[in-house]
């Protein structure tokens, strides 16, 4: 029966046959979404290089379960180790982690051995080893889980942003800080480490306090931080509030060709907003957006997806990390800091400057 096989995104085919369809990631797709999903999975960095090893052994792009050489390692230790440049008690180690966690699974024959047989063309016809179906298996519970470390990763970004900018509003208010120098001493304390979202949430709800004292006139510009006494989730850290809000943005066209024709020449093909949508991911890619891009797709509207993807690609050269920019754009967005229009104007800016390149995420 004659198999047709079509491109899909992301490096991804789909085949058909008798009119049903199979959507079949590459193998490194579907190490991307381990990888991502690593910290909830409780990963180390060894583990995925040792991974990485093995799925580096397996034959063709994708892992199938039609041939044992598309998804069964049978390298030996030995072999994984030099390729991951780590020793083999190194190897035995973070194997046994990856088949306690099941995202490889132990095909070994009676005497524990991986070997490989081959036919008189020299293809593998059956093979013992480790098999490495799991992570096609379970490459939507591992999408699932890296997108819930995304989304945990920008909220507790946000909350961080929301006590460093309440402490600093608290600065301006306090003339001379000395009844309030063990709440600052606290806040930066807590600000150079990671603290527990708790921990922010109760420093967040101390500066409230202080400042409605200080001054009643800004009790309700400040009650949107107080979420914590008033027992509501802070708007700007739900998801629904948030999409309700930025959903609103609007941009027409020729403001959109006139501030971002880097990323206009690139979406200038896309045979619909489907095709547009993926074309965006694919840059959203290769500037290493990882999961946040994907988060903000969730609560942001798609005007101001485009206004932020187009501003920080048309001027990528320029930003050392575009991850970390991407979060601060969108923290200074959802804090009410800048209007997301200003990335229109400013974008003008930058194309038009002669030789300077303008900073908007440093702006107040």
């Amino acid at each position: 029966m004659k198999t047709v096989t079509a491109m899909a995104p992301s490096g991804a085919t789909l085949s058909s046959a008798t009119g049903q369809g199979t959507y079949t990631p590459k193998k490194w797709i579907l190490l991307r979404a381990v990888e991502e999903a690593r910290e909830p999975l409780g990963l180390k960095s060894t583990s995925l290089n040792v991974l990485r090893a093995m799925i580096s052994f397996l034959q063709g792009d994708q892992i199938s379960v039609d041939q044992d050489d598309e998804h069964i390692c049978f390298a030996s230790n030995d072999a994984i180790a030099k390729r991951a440049h780590v020793s083999v008690p190194t190897v035995e180690r973070h194997i046994s982690t990856l088949a306690k966690l099941g995202i490889v699974r132990r095909v070994m024959s009676s005497n524990g051995k991986r070997w490989a047989r081959r036919d008189r063309q020299g293809r593998v016809v059956t093979a013992t080893g480790l098999s490495l179906m799991p992570l096609s298996e379970r490459h939507a519970e591992f999408l699932q889980e890296a997108q819930k470390h995304a989304d945990r990763v920008l909220e507790f970004t946000l909350l961080r942003d929301k006590v460093s900018a309440a402490l600093a509003r608290l600065k301006e208010l306090v003339a001379d800080g000395g009844s309030i120098t063990d709440l600052m001493t606290s806040v930066r304390n807590a600000l150079r480490r990671k603290p527990d979202a708790r921990v922010l949430r109760k420093l967040l709800a101390e500066i409230s306090v202080e400042i409605s004292e200080i001054t009643p006139a800004h009790t309700e510009k400040m009650r949107a931080y107080d979420h914590e006494n008033e027992g509501h989730k802070e708007d700007s850290l739900n998801p629904i509030v948030k999409k309700e809000k930025h959903s609103q943005v609007q941009v027409s066209p020729d403001q959109m060709e006139r501030s971002f024709p880097r990323l206009c020449s690139e979406l200038r093909f896309a045979r619909d907003q489907s095709h547009c949508d993926r074309l965006m991911d694919d840059i959203a890619e290769y500037l290493r957006f990882g999961q946040t891009w994907y988060a903000m797709k969730s609560t942001h509207g798609p005007a101001l997806r485009f206004m932020v993807l187009g501003y920080i690609f048309q001027r990528a050269e320029n930003i050392k990390s575009h991850q970390a920019y991407l979060i601060s754009l969108i923290s200074k967005i959802d804090r009410g800091d800048m209007q997301p229009t200003a990335l229109l104007t400013h974008s003008s800016k930058i194309r038009g400057s002669a030789g300077h390149t303008h900073d908007i995420s440093s702006r107040s």
